[in-house]
């Protein structure tokens, strides 16, 4: 399975905790997941849950069960036409409204609420149950094997918020929100966030994976960083010993050789003896012996003097 199903499905099995923990989970499978449904004359409203986890609908069924002696309507979808994926729709039929009402989505006079209200997550077990139900409908880790990305889907900028600032709350970092063509999306992109999302709605599996490859990624990425220092490194010395070399036999065919000092004179022919030795290597060589810093002092002064001969 893809690690979003695997993730889906281990937070449908997560233990729910408190009474409160539920609603809170409950509400928010409903909110991100769904949409209000009118009923005709005076049937009231109901609700509509779509998903592509039937961990999800299960989990969603069962806790309307507990919390109010609800059993919705489940129907699985099978691939076909548009649809290339199977969905799940749980429909809290009508009347529904003291329920929506209970579980924040609906205000007393039965209008849609936007904001999810704080007393749906007064604690931190409740946002956590509150965000557990929203990735288990609207949720998305990017590929594992790029940069770190997380996102959620939200059916409208003062909902997008509210994940936001509970975000916030549960792992101290925050998220951005932002607007896009097909809606609003609140996003991660730290990893260290994502990771601590991860873990407190209780994914633990799923950040165990999660993290691990984030350490193989970011090990990966500075050894190619390191590969590429290296080779920077060596091209520069490269170029730096050829013009060195270049500049050594300039000033032995002309006529400054012979006023020239003897330290220049035997760093001059070290190089040209040695073409490709690094710095150390040809302090080395030299009698008596000195460090690079030297011979780099030496030979820069070799080029300068050539450089001088050759003329601009």
């Amino acid at each position: 399975m893809s690690f979003g199903r695997d993730l889906r499905e281990e937070l449908a099995h997560v233990e729910t905790g408190q009474d409160h923990c539920r609603r809170a989970e409950t509400s928010a499978l409903l909110r991100f997941g769904g949409a209000l449904r009118l009923g005709g004359g005076s049937a009231g409203v109901g609700w509509v849950t779509e998903t592509s986890s039937g961990a999800a609908a299960r989990r969603l069924r069962a806790s309307l069960d507990l919390i109010a002696k609800v059993r919705p309507e489940v129907e699985v979808h099978q691939p076909g036409g548009l649809r290339h994926t199977t969905s799940y729709r749980v429909t809290l039929a009508p009347p529904a409204g003291e329920l929506l009402t209970v579980l924040g989505i609906l205000d007393a006079r039965g209008r849609p609420v936007d904001a999810v209200p704080q007393r749906i997550w007064p604690r931190r077990c409740c946002t956590a149950a509150y965000l557990r139900g929203a990735i288990m409908v609207a949720g998305s880790v990017g590929d594992l094997r790029h940069d770190p990305h997380f996102e959620l889907r939200a059916p409208s900028e003062a909902a997008a918020r509210s994940a936001a600032q509970m975000i916030t709350k549960l792992v101290d970092h925050a998220a951005s929100v932002q607007e896009h063509e097909r809606g609003w999306r609140v996003v991660l992109k730290a990893g260290p966030a994502i990771g601590d999302v991860l873990a407190r709605t209780g994914a633990h599996d799923a950040f165990l994976r999660w993290d691990a490859e984030r350490l193989r990624r970011d090990l990966r990425q500075s050894a190619n960083r390191m590969a590429n220092a290296d080779r920077a490194n060596l091209g520069r010395s490269v170029t730096a010993a050829a013009r060195q070399s270049i500049a050594a036999s300039t000033l032995m065919g002309s006529s400054a050789w012979e006023g020239l000092a003897r330290e220049l004179q035997e760093v001059a022919l070290a190089r040209l003896a040695n073409p490709e030795a690094s710095l150390a290597e040809l302090g080395g060589l030299l009698e008596p012996p000195v460090g690079k810093s030297a011979v780099y002092r030496r030979l820069a002064r070799v080029v300068v003097l050539a450089t001088a001969i050759e003329g601009p």
